[in-house]
């Protein structure tokens, strides 16, 4: 049987990257790969997922994890970046460097990569990738960009997309769905405005949705409270497992969403799908998927009311699926070869 370890943001209830994981790791179980995963909080992703773990802080471990191992897989999501830190990147950069130091695969699995900032972690990234042994990236953007570093890459789409392109679609939509995260530019001026644009354009049962507690919380009880003060109530979901999150997505007939993977399920399941633009990545998607989305980069109060006037006075009864499907083919060649 062969062996994959998987080097990725997992363990920490982020619903997107678990999401990607689920997908990945079924997927490979159904291929006959025996699957590992070097994570956070080992013992709640090994119970959740069925699959082995090591601790992704400690030396010792991820150097068992890799040696136990026949193929390193990265990914997906947006590993190979410095907006979040330095260390983060270089965290990731070492992994793949270790498992090819111990003579493995490394497979780079349908990643965001975005510029990297600096010519010193971006070298050292065009050398972590020029390692690898296949390559393959989740949007245009990204496979531009290692063009330019002369990176052969195969473009797919986001994993995520592979959960929810055959579900079926409820028929009975009711409701809308605010999903926020805690970012610069998303503050009360923002909160205020969304919630009197709400007020002013939409009536019927309201859900806020955390789709990472430990980020995602607290903005959205301070959402909430904005809306309660303007005598609106609405309920707080915390992020719950990955299928009761999507099923509450696949019930409401308005989303607006700040996260990319809460945009990408709603975006297939969804009429009424509205985006809060808060970095690049998120308006690559809204402009692939053609979604309506409000930019918390401009300042000015007149650009987002206008989108959401027009969001929530020209809504749709019926869902236009908006997805990239996800393919397997490519991806198993590469694994079963």
């Amino acid at each position: 049987m062969k062996k994959a370890l998987i080097s990725g943001y997992i363990g920490f209830d982020n619903f997107g990257d678990e999401a990607i994981f689920l997908t990945l790791s079924s997927h490979l179980k159904s291929l006959g790969y025996e699957v590992s995963v070097l994570c956070n909080n080992k013992n709640e992703v090994k119970k959740r997922y069925n699959v082995k773990t090591y601790n992704f802080k400690k030396p010792l471990q991820i150097l068992k994890g890799i040696l136990s191992c026949d193929c390193l897989i990265s990914g997906g999501g947006s590993l190979l970046q410095n907006k979040t830190s330095n260390f983060s990147l270089l965290y990731y950069l070492f992994i793949i460097f270790l498992a090819k130091l111990c003579f493995k695969k490394v497979f780079i699995f349908s990643q965001g990569i975005e510029k990297i900032n600096g010519s010193f972690f971006e070298n050292l990234t065009k050398i972590a990738l020029k390692c690898a042994n296949f390559v393959s990236v989740r949007d245009m953007n990204s496979l531009e960009y290692l063009k330019k570093m002369n990176i052969e890459a195969l473009l797919t789409s986001d994993p995520v997309y592979a959960l929810v392109q055959d579900m079926e679609i409820e028929n009975q939509k009711d409701g809308l769905i605010v999903q926020l995260r805690d970012f610069k530019g998303i503050d009360d001026e923002f909160l205020n405005d969304l919630s009197n644009e709400i007020v002013k354009n939409y009536q019927g049962e309201i859900k806020v949705l955390s789709l990472q507690n430990d980020l995602d919380k607290t903005i959205c009880e301070r959402f909430i409270q904005k809306l309660n003060e303007k005598n609106i109530e609405a309920k707080l979901i915390l992020n719950e497992d990955i299928e009761k999150t999507i099923a509450i997505i696949n019930k409401a007939k308005f989303v607006i969403s700040t996260r990319l993977h809460g945009l990408i399920v709603a975006s297939a399941l969804c009429p009424n799908v509205f985006g809060i633009v808060y970095d690049d990545k998120i308006e690559t998607l809204t402009r692939e998927l053609d979604i309506d989305a409000t930019d918390i980069r401009e300042k000015t109060q007149y650009a987002r009311s206008l989108k959401l006037d027009e969001f929530f006075n020209h809504c749709l009864n019926e869902v236009h699926c908006k997805y990239r499907r996800f393919e397997w083919n490519n991806i198993d060649n590469v694994l079963e070869n």
